[in-house]
């Protein structure tokens, strides 16, 4: 598995924070806008925070 790195990105006026797929991963898993993911957090064995995505709804 190659790592990406992706940069997190604040809201105006909201807590919220958008993270961005990197292009390469939304062409080979057919992701595209109106998907619904769900987000599980965890930590590993170096308290690293984990985000495990799975996708919920393909929004075709």
């Amino acid at each position: 598995m190659v790592k990406k790195t992706v940069k997190v990105r604040g809201r105006k006026g909201t807590a919220t924070m958008d993270l961005s797929i990197p292009a390469a991963i939304t062409r080979e898993f057919d992701i595209e806008r109106g998907d619904v993911l769900s987000v599980e957090t965890d930590t590993d064995e170096k308290d690293r925070l984990v985000l495990q995505y799975t996708r919920v709804y393909d929004g075709e």
